[in-house]
Formats: structure tokens, C-alpha cells, sequence
């Protein structure tokens, strides 16, 4: 297990710390990711990540390269389209409501979300608000069988021991047991387009 801060990783802003996601995910071919706040990078439009990224360039304190690391983060999704890579990606109802930006960015992401659920490559499954408890999961990617990151407020820790990994995708499955797929995950997305819309 290694933890790595923020400021001590990211003492020249957030760009590198992107460019060396994008490395890895480029050498992984199954990437599982669960996340219960925020829309899943590689699904986040310009906007959205904007609004993220200068808010956590905010609170971490560091230089502030959110231009650099939006078009990073935007360069990553190209892996979506190439073969030989597969993702499943699990996020929270409650990801919908949260407004980023404004609710002008929450219409562009949630259709977005449902544009590339046409995806061959990926999966999407929300987990729905009245969902039993069962695991505890905060945000987590895995990288094939091998490796788990979790991303916190001062720092991420990397696992690889094979206990760690094994408990990571036990939750992932137990997540995926309880997510809804396809029409019904869509039907939920445009549920709550609708009301970013009105707002």
C-alpha cells in the first residue's frame, strides 16, 4: 500500500498528475471504477471537469493549472474509443442531482452520459438512491485484477497487495449486483436531465 499527498505529487499543479493517469490507463485493459459523487473522469465533459478540477485546485493549493489539466483529462477519453480496452463504470444515483457548475453543465454532462452509453467498450451502471447498504465503497478504480487506487481529500492510496485487490472487486461485484444497466440506468439519467432543465 502506498499513499501519495497532494502537495508533495502535485507541486507544479495537476497537469502531471493526469499525464500519469493517462499512462496507466493506457497499459491497463479492464478499468473498473465506482464512484458515489462525481461523474467518472473519462465521462466528464470540458465544462464539468472545469468546474471540478478549479475546485479542487482551490482547496489543495496548488498552482493553478486547470486549463492544462482539463485537456488532459479530456485527451484520456480518446481511450474509450481504441480497442483492446474495457471499462465498467458504477456511479451513484445521487451523482445526477449534484450540481456542478451550474444546472446548464449538468444538462450538457447528462446527455453526454447518455451518448456514450451507445458505447461497445463500456458499461454504465447507476446504483440507485434507495439501494440497501451492504459494502463500505468510497470512490475506487481498479486497474485489471492488479491494482486499486482510492482518491481522498489530502492524498490517494495505491493497493496491489492480492488481499487488498480481492477486496476491492468483492465490493465491485456486490455494486454491480445492486446497479441498474442500459434503459433502465438511461430512463434515471433523463429523470434527472429533466429536472437540472426546470431548475
Amino acid at each position: 500500500m502506498q499513499y501519495n499527498p497532494w502537495r508533495s505529487t502535485c507541486t507544479t499543479g495537476l497537469a502531471p498528475l493526469q499525464r500519469s493517469i493517462l499512462a496507466e490507463e493506457a497499459q491497463t485493459r479492464l478499468i473498473r471504477t465506482w464512484q458515489p459523487d462525481l461523474v467518472i473522469g473519462l465521462l466528464q465533459t470540458e465544462a464539468y471537469a472545469h468546474a471540478i478540477l478549479s475546485a479542487c485546485i482551490d482547496v489543495i493549493e496548488v498552482p493553478n493549472d486547470v486549463d492544462g489539466v482539463v485537456a488532459t483529462r479530456l485527451h484520456r477519453q480518446r481511450l474509450l474509443d481504441q480497442d483492446g480496452h474495457e471499462f465498467r463504470f458504477l456511479m451513484g444515483e445521487w451523482v445526477l442531482y449534484r450540481t456542478v457548475g451550474n444546472h446548464k453543465v449538468m444538462v450538457e454532462q447528462l446527455t453526454h452520459l447518455l451518448d456514450v452509453m451507445t458505447n461497445p467498450r463500456l458499461s454504465i451502471g447507476i446504483v440507485p438512491l434507495g439501494a440497501e447498504f451492504r459494502a463500505p465503497a468510497p470512490g475506487f478504480v481498479l486497474h485489471d485484477d492488479v491494482r486499486a487506487s482510492t482518491e481522498l481529500v489530502a492524498g490517494e492510496i495505491v493497493i496491489d497487495d492480492p488481499e487488498g485487490v480481492a477486496l476491492h472487486l468483492k465490493t465491485f461485484e456486490i455494486l454491480t449486483s445492486q446497479a441498474v444497466f442500459e434503459d433502465q440506468a438511461s430512463q434515471l439519467i433523463a429523470k434527472a436531465r429533466e429536472i437540472h432543465q426546470s431548475s
